[in-house]
This record gives C-alpha cells, structure tokens and sequence, in this order.
C-alpha cells in the first residue's frame, strides 16, 4: 500500500487525493476530444469538471457526516462515493441548466467519463487501504493491507481492484456506444445498468453490514439505479444534439 507518495513542502501529496484528480482530469481530457473532433465546445468539458468535482467533494462529505456524523464539511476524511456521485449529478445538471444545454445529451456526454473517473478513483482506494477492500478469502489474489489507512493483516478479496478492472470495460463499452445510444439519457441509461449491476454483484464479498432484505445499502441503490436506466434504455426518443 502507499497512501502517502510524498512531501511538497509542508504538504503531503496522498495517493487517493492524486488519483480522485486524475479521475476528474483524465476523464474531462477525454469528453474535450470528443467535442473538439465533432466541432462542439470543448471548453464545455472543463466547465463539466470544475461543477463535477466541487459537486462531488461537497455531495460526499454532507453524505458522510449524515451518514456517520463528525468531521467538518471542508475535513478530507470520510468521502462517500454515493454522497459524491449525487453532488456531483446535480451540479453538473444545474451547468447544463445555467447553459441551456439539454439535460438528457449532457448526461449522454458524461456517461462514459462517470466510469473511467471511478475506476481511477478505485485504484486510489487501493493505494490507500482506506478500507474498501472485502472479505476474507483464500483465493489466489487476494491481499493483506497491512499499511493502509484503514490496515488489515488478514487476507481479503481486493475489491477495488475489481471495480476498477470492471469499470474500465464499462467506460470502453460506453464509448464505443455513444455513436449508437444517441437518444436522450440512453447512454446514461446503459451507465446506470452496468455500473449498478457490477456494484451488486461486488457488495457480495465486501463488507459492508445488510441493512434490507438481507441486501446492503449500496446494493438497494444499484438495484434502484439498475431499474432507472432500464427505464432510460426503454425510451424511444430522437437524437437531440448539444449546442455549439
């Protein structure tokens, strides 16, 4: 583990801090590309990011300190991914407002990048042992976080790893799809439906504690993403292009 890479003065550069960067830089490089080449506004892209990451930082601390109470809303501990996933949808969608862009192309426009910012999110996750990882398991990969944030001798299912290898197939999929899943919300849609599967599928060898029906609380919320893009998928709209 390596939560911490190294000191820049009086500042430590964390791992986690530098890979939650880079799952909103990387992705935004990405979305900018794509528009330049199809001659929109690629500044659009970098408008995306400055919403998507002051969004998500403020949406996870309020989730955490709901959630576990403790900490200050500007405290860098105790990040909730689902508190960040939904600050950073509803900022992203009062950009799209203030922009009069239409909600249903810029949730298309950012499906893809969604994906490939949480797989790179998920190697921080790894880097720091902050606890993410599953249950004890004896198969061949699994791992022992010694020297993580959160530690453990035992030997465990690494499942960030998991979410990060899957995610970067769903970002791949996702991509290749953004030509044909152009109706409205569609392509967001088909993020919803594999990310929310492969999170339910993943609850099952972490450790998380069952809240309902014998289901996690994230597992409840995959289920109810899963049956919200299946809706977006369903619908049979035209294609509506994002202003230039």
């Amino acid at each position: 583990m390596l939560p911490e890479l190294g000191q820049i003065g009086p500042f430590t550069l964390y791992s986690f801090g530098l890979m939650a960067a880079l799952g909103l830089i990387i992705p935004a490089w990405f979305l900018a590309r794509d528009l330049s080449q199809r001659g929109l506004d690629s500044a659009f892209a970098y408008e995306i990011l400055l919403a998507a990451g002051v969004g998500g930082f403020l949406g996870a601390r309020l989730y955490s300190v709901a959630e576990n109470g403790g900490g200050g809303l500007f405290s860098t501990a105790g990040l909730t991914w689902y508190g960040g996933l939904i600050g950073g949808t509803v900022a992203v969608a009062l950009l799209g407002v203030l922009r009069h862009r239409p909600l249903g192309v810029v949730a298309n426009l950012v499906a893809p990048g969604v994906a490939l910012g949480q797989a790179i999110g998920r190697i921080g996750c790894q880097l720091a042992g902050d606890g993410d990882y599953g249950s004890a398991t004896s198969l061949p990969w699994g791992m022992s976080y010694p020297e993580g944030t959160v530690p453990t001798n035992e030997i465990v299912h690494p499942t960030p790893l998991y979410e990060s290898a899957t995610l970067l197939v769903i970002f791949f999929v996702l991509w290749r799809l953004r030509g044909r899943l152009a109706g409205p919300w569609q392509l967001a849609g088909a993020y919803l439906v594999m990310a929310g599967t492969m999170r339910f599928l993943v609850e099952f060898v972490r450790r998380n504690p069952t809240e309902v029906a014998g289901l996690t609380t994230a597992q409840v919320i995959s289920l109810g993403g899963v049956l919200i893009g299946a809706l977006l998928l369903a619908r049979r709209r035209g294609r509506v292009q994002i202003a230039r």
